[in-house]
């Protein structure tokens, strides 16, 4: 029901074309638009997409993206290089002995839920829950989406943020050296991130952080086995592995289709759209293009 576009030229100019955007509802009304109000069973969902940073167009995402990046620093982050590594060794040490290995479930799905975890400050017990509500919460902008899928999504959310609060909570009265305990701290210009907006930055950390890098994981594996690369070559320098890293990134994304709504009347490659009409960026099909 809206027009995709396919080539590199076409999706790479559209991501950064600002007359369109990932929201809609901040320059029309649901009336304008024709659109129902949001249905109740799904208040907790929408709560927290009104909050999430993938979800916001300026002003509000500039707010929000300068208090989130504070943390993000390249000196901080480069701090997390060794425990990372670590982790991913841990992982690979248990497959010894083991004449077969299920990658998604024993190395790419662990990976970056223990990793996540352990940067925010949330105790890696709650990652098999933690996988669980993310799963439920995904399903919502996956095809073939029902009542069922949306009961569980609404669950998943309540419950997810009910328990980011708690540990907010926690590091109110105790803070620590972690990414919670930052966001909790972090300041501009007078402004601090709302209770909702830390809810739904925590929640989404873990959500797009964990799924986006299993299938990054899985493809990009896929690709190399496929492809008969020499991986003790391609990844013999840290130089070369980055080149491939980025490489199978291009090769099998693991997201492979974004939507924009035009925010004005536009005209994109000899079509003309209204304010208002969606449009889709078929990332798969630019990187191959």
């Amino acid at each position: 029901g809206h027009w995709c576009f396919a080539r590199h030229e076409d999706v790479n100019s559209l991501l950064r074309d600002r007359r369109f955007g990932r929201q809609l509802l901040h320059v029309l009304s649901r009336a304008e638009l024709g659109w129902p109000e949001p249905a109740a069973h799904l208040a907790p969902f929408a709560a927290y997409e009104q909050h999430a940073l993938l979800e916001l167009e300026p002003p509000a995402h500039t707010r929000m993206r300068m208090l989130v990046n504070r943390p993000f620093l390249a000196r901080v982050t480069e701090r997390l290089r060794p425990r990372l590594e670590a982790i991913a060794h841990e992982l690979v040490d248990r497959f010894a002995g083991s004449n077969e290995v299920e990658l998604l479930e024993q190395f790419a799905t662990p990976l970056p839920v223990i990793a996540i975890c352990e940067v925010l400050g949330v105790p890696v017990s709650l990652a098999p829950q933690l996988l669980s509500w993310s799963h439920d919460i995904v399903a919502m902008y996956q095809a073939r989406r029902d009542p069922v899928v949306e009961q569980q999504a609404a669950r998943a959310t309540r419950e997810f943020a009910a328990c980011v609060r708690a540990l907010f909570d926690e590091r109110r009265r105790a803070p620590g050296d972690d990414l919670l305990s930052a966001l909790l701290a972090s300041e501009s210009d007078g402004n601090r991130l709302s209770d909702d907006e830390l809810t739904s930055t925590a929640m989404l950390f873990l959500i797009a952080g964990h799924e986006a890098t299993v299938h990054a994981i899985g493809n990009g594996v896929k690709a190399l086995l496929e492809q008969g690369v020499d991986v003790r070559a391609a990844f013999a320098t840290p130089e070369s592995s980055e080149r491939v890293t980025e490489e199978l990134l291009r090769f099998d994304t693991p997201l492979h289709l974004f939507t924009r709504y035009a925010l004005e009347d536009a005209e994109v490659g000899g079509v003309r759209f209204a304010r208002g009409e969606r449009i889709g960026l078929l990332l798969g099909a630019a990187n191959r293009d």
